[in-house]
């Protein structure tokens, strides 16, 4: 038994001595790689740090930030930033792979005790006199009296004055059923806290992030968001009712009818059910539950060509207030209306005067124009420009990403970026492709 004994005890002197040698690895290659973050920011913002972190329970980070950006008058503070994972060793597998350009099969990362003041330049306490906002943003300042917009300002009225809070994004790949499981979970210091599950399903195993990166859009194969609310909706309510100088039920009363009347004008019909759980919550607080468990995983971006009804049998989707299952869930939705209320809509053809070259310009050029196309023809035109009309009566003109298995792909240019819709064949009422 006492030789027994001193086995264990070397073992255990020698697995510290590891521990040991490998937090020591990780310190010094963690604080060498912060050192030179902060050098590289210089530029953009001064940053400066207590110190660094190791943990035999499998974390690394770094503590007491302090970020003040250069050309905004503010001060971000977080009181820890960290990388975690199951064990030590397995933290150190996981800098391995990342450096290599694997995936590792589970990751975190936690900001802890982020701080910025509500009257400083990022969050901005100023009213945004010069903003104009579309017919769907700010719909949580319906019914407050003058108040058209919610921000730091208000929220200094409403009695806050940091936004004080954490947050913690985690993934774990399952292998065995090739889903991608994400987690957030995330509180601002009274005022909400969500929770949040997502499952992806991916076509393969994944083992690299350029993998990752590669794969088609995945499927959602499930979903859970729980939102608490901690203090918020007393307060908005509290304020609004006096900007409006109407009592608290009459200020939710006027709130919920300006929402569902802006929802309707712009293609979103919502159906008593809805708006009553709606108005629970924010009568109420407590919190709110969605659930959504697809018979078979769906690309989240096919459901705008379903109807309401059909997209929420597809998604299997639930949802509470207070543990009470809201039972009616029906809805509607105008997809063209939609499409114009949040500014997705393609870009405008050019005029042939913006077209034209200059006289400096004048070369040989066949004029290319659109030809109508059979939609079950336009596998033949991959790569080229499309016009395409839909049943809805929306008309989309973009690049011809892919045409395959029923579906249609097409990149819509815009100002700040590009898009890429999913059409159903069969919902195309026409098509022409410019060539």
């Amino acid at each position: 038994m006492r030789k027994l004994m001193k086995i264990v005890a070397a073992l255990l002197i020698v697995l510290i001595l590891i521990a040991g040698g490998v937090g020591g690895y990780l310190w010094y290659d963690t604080k060498q790689r912060v050192d030179q973050f902060v050098a590289m920011a210089k530029p953009f913002a001064e940053i400066s740090y207590g110190g660094i972190e190791v943990s035999p329970a499998g974390s690394l980070g770094v503590t007491r930030l302090r970020i003040v950006p250069n050309m905004v008058n503010d001060v971000i503070t977080i009181g820890a930033m960290r990388m975690h994972a199951p064990n030590i060793l397995a933290l150190l597998k996981t800098r391995w792979r990342l450096s290599q350009g694997e995936l590792p099969n589970a990751l975190s990362l936690s900001v802890r005790e982020f701080e910025l003041p509500l009257h400083g330049g990022i969050l901005g306490a100023a009213a945004p006199s010069s903003r104009r906002s579309g017919p769907l943003e700010d719909l949580d300042a319906l019914g407050c009296g003058q108040v058209a917009h919610l921000g730091g300002t208000e929220w200094q009225e409403m009695g806050y004055e940091h936004f004080i809070g954490n947050v913690e994004i985690g993934y774990h790949l399952d292998a065995t059923h090739n889903v991608l499981a994400v987690r957030v979970d995330s509180n601002t210091r009274d005022w909400a806290t969500l929770n949040m599950d997502i499952g992806f399903a991916t076509p393969g195993a994944v083992r690299s992030i350029a993998e990752l990166a590669a794969q088609t859009k995945p499927k959602l194969a499930s979903l859970d968001i729980t939102i608490q609310d901690d203090g918020f909706n007393q307060r908005r309510n509290n304020y609004c009712a006096a900007k409006a100088g109407k009592t608290i039920d009459d200020y939710l009363a006027n709130h919920v009818r300006l929402l569902v009347e802006r929802l309707d004008a712009n293609g979103i019909k919502l159906g008593p059910g809805l708006v009553a759980a709606y108005r629970k919550f924010l009568a109420d607080g407590g919190r709110i539950t969605l659930t959504a468990t697809p018979p078979a995983p769906i690309d989240p971006s096919e459901l705008q060509h379903y109807t309401a009804e059909d997209a929420i049998k597809l998604l299997g989707l639930k949802m509470q207030v207070n543990g009470e299952p809201v039972t009616d869930l029906s809805a509607s939705w105008d997809s063209a209306k939609v499409v114009h209320a949040l500014g997705a809509e393609p870009e405008p053809e050019p005029s042939l005067e913006e077209a034209a070259p200059t006289p400096s310009e004048q070369v040989v050029m066949i004029q290319k124009s659109y030809h109508p196309t059979p939609v079950g023809e336009l596998d033949r035109h991959v790569g080229k420009i499309a016009k395409l009309k839909t049943a809805t009566g929306a008309t989309f003109r973009g690049q011809l990403e892919v045409v395959a298995k029923g579906m249609v792909k097409i990149k819509i240019r815009k100002s700040g970026g590009s898009v890429t819709l999913s059409l159903r064949t069969n919902e195309i009422d026409s098509a022409q492709v410019l060539y």
